[in-house]
């Protein structure tokens, strides 16, 4: 285990404790944090890089499961087959472009999404930390994803577009990997960032049990101000944010299970907590899930 000492956000180094939740799968209990002077809220210790991957492997964690059997997986495909399109055509529009452009996804799983895109005859590339999810990708998606280390040698202003979906939160470490997205993006080149809200209203309600905790795989809880924050350290400008409707409703029903609510309740509660949550959105654009667009600097 390590301990962060200073804040991504702001630098500061006063801290005070939030609360602690369990990991579903470990049933291991992990603090949350938040800085005493920006709110930045993240998971303090946490796992090495060495020691994180342990918490992958889970036979029900879905990110890299998503070929698997099961009703969770199930409802897991079916939402994220139904989002390909929709987060395809939101890149068309954010870049203005149709097919002629090039795009790299960063922790991209599996290669759902990169296959999809891949069949538009767009130039795809895909980068994938863990070894197992690179080699169903390659076998179900024909997607060739480099490691963390082979990623290292992409060429400097390669993409138009990078994608991180429900990512960031992940990364150890986070100034230096953005620092790459940089130097890999073109000049004008966008930068679009998936991930769960803190200051939600399901995070709210679900506290210590809200599904998007995640701990210890989820390190940093992000919130609109303190992303951006963060993010313009490494002139990136955001400049569009858009909401994840459907994410209120799947991690409204992870919550409900680490409530302990009996599994069929749990879904008819989900999809309840799940509409509330992004009804109270609407006046305050606090969605469960909220994708950000950062402009590099030309």
């Amino acid at each position: 285990m390590e301990i962060i000492q200073n804040c991504y956000c702001c630098g500061n180094t006063n801290f005070r404790f939030l609360l602690e939740a369990k990991d579903a799968h470990s049933e291991e209990h992990f603090s949350i944090v938040q800085c005493n002077q920006c709110n930045f809220v993240f998971t303090n210790p946490r796992p090495t890089l060495n020691e994180i991957g342990k918490y992958y492997t889970s036979a029900d964690y879905v990110s890299h499961k998503s070929h698997s059997k099961g009703l969770l997986q199930q409802i897991y495909r079916i939402a994220r087959s139904s989002m390909l399109r929709k987060k395809l055509q939101l890149i068309r529009q954010i870049i203005q472009k149709e097919n002629n452009f090039s795009l790299l996804d960063f922790g991209c799983g599996t290669g759902d999404f990169l296959g999809f895109v891949q069949q538009q005859n767009i130039k795809v590339v895909g980068v994938e930390p863990e070894a197992h999810a690179r080699e169903v990708a390659k076998s179900i998606n024909n997607i060739h994803a480099y490691s963390l280390e082979e990623a290292n040698n992409l060429k400097e202003a390669s993409f138009d577009v990078i994608t991180l979906w429900h990512v960031m939160e992940h990364i150890h470490a986070l100034h230096p990997q953005i620092d790459l997205f940089n130097k890999w993006l073109k000049p004008n080149g966008k930068l679009i960032v998936a991930v769960p809200n803190i200051e939600s209203h399901d995070a709210a309600f679900y506290g210590k049990y809200w599904g998007a905790l995640d701990v210890p795989r989820h390190i940093y809880h992000f919130s609109p101000s303190c992303i951006q924050q963060l993010v313009a350290q490494h002139a990136l400008t955001l400049i569009a944010t858009h909401p994840l409707y459907l994410d209120a409703y799947f991690i409204s029903l992870i919550s409900e299970w680490n409530k302990g609510t009996n599994k069929l309740l749990a879904y008819v509660k989900a999809v309840w907590r799940g509409f509330m949550s992004n009804f109270h959105a609407k006046k305050d654009g606090n969605y469960s899930s909220l994708i950000y667009v950062f402009e590099k600097k030309a």
